[in-house]
């Protein structure tokens, strides 16, 4: 007959056992909720009260986090890259516009929400793409387009370039996000303190020292700037930034001799604008809009009169 130490002690294991597994359990249960809570928490800390982005219908958030925490098929994110790219077709080019310029509020106010994508959400990426906005812009280090419009993964179709410039690829870039992705919004975005601009301004034969490309590529800037209206600024920094405007006017307006382009522009199914980028502050400016004749001005951004 076993002594009563011994079964107490076997007993005392016992109630251990089924206390550490209940906790065990407990903690699951916990980890979970907190996992699924947290997610929630990010989510409507990315969401900007009073913007577009309230009204604009997103994919289930809900499917999404139990995905996350039971694992997901690729069928679940087809459907999810589906629906995504449903919203995106569903936007208008003004839709999209306001959204870029309270993106640029909120990073330059330091209120960005540095939207990122879960595991899911990438996973749905792979299977397409649906920006709305394509950027022309400078591949100056200073000019992160993605974090000055505080946009996420596939936001945006970013093409940079010194001195944001059109040329064979940078145009053939740009027609695929409009003809293929069907962005909404061209933006072609010069910024304060160019260094390509700057160089571009100097006497032909100087820049015809530098490597052959880039001297090339230096003499197509130049060839779409008014110099001599350009030396009557004799203030540095209005000198500077009227140089910028000027070179992305003549981006845009490349863009603006191509037929199916101005198609699109006067079925309201796609914008043009130039944007100028303050480095020392942030703010980007919007001017030369290209849309649709009789289309709503947006927040005081100059249109160009299509023709």
């Amino acid at each position: 007959m076993d002594r009563p130490e011994v079964v107490l002690g076997c007993v005392a294991v016992a109630i251990s056992g089924v206390a550490l597994l209940a906790s065990q359990r407990s903690n699951d249960s916990s980890r979970d909720a907190l996992l699924l809570q947290l997610m929630q928490d990010g989510r409507e800390s990315r969401k900007p009260r009073g913007t577009q982005h309230e009204d604009r219908p997103t994919p289930d958030d809900e499917s999404n986090s139990l995905a996350l925490l039971s694992g997901f098929t690729m069928q679940q994110a087809r459907e999810h890259a589906q629906q995504g790219a449903t919203v995106a077709k569903a936007r208008t080019p003004t839709e999209v516009l306001l959204d870029l310029q309270r993106g640029n509020a909120r990073f330059w106010m330091g209120k960005a929400q540095r939207p990122e994508k879960s595991a899911f959400e990438r996973r749905a990426l792979i299977m397409q793409q649906y920006p709305t906005v394509a950027v022309l812009g400078c591949s100056d280090s200073r000019v992160p387009v993605e974090i000055v419009f505080d946009q996420g993964l596939g936001d945006l179709f970013v093409v940079r370039v010194a001195g944001n410039g059109l040329d064979v690829s940078t145009s053939a870039s740009l027609q695929f996000a409009i003809h293929h992705l069907k962005v909404k919004v061209v933006v072609v975005m010069g910024h304060e303190g160019c260094g390509a601009i700057k160089a571009a301004q100097l006497d032909a034969e100087t820049i015809k020292k530098e490597p052959a490309d880039l001297a090339k590529a230096l003499l197509g800037i130049k060839a779409g700037l008014d110099e001599k209206r350009l030396k009557c600024i004799h203030d540095p920094r209005s000198q500077d930034r009227e140089a910028v405007a000027s070179n992305v006017e003549n981006q845009v307006e490349q863009l603006a001799k191509d037929p199916a382009l101005m198609d699109l522009v006067n079925k309201d199914q796609l914008a043009i604008v130039g944007a100028f980028y303050e480095i020392s502050s942030g703010i980007v400016d919007f001017f030369h809009h290209v849309s649709k004749p009789g289309s709503p001005d947006l927040g005081g951004i100059r249109k160009r009169v299509t023709r």
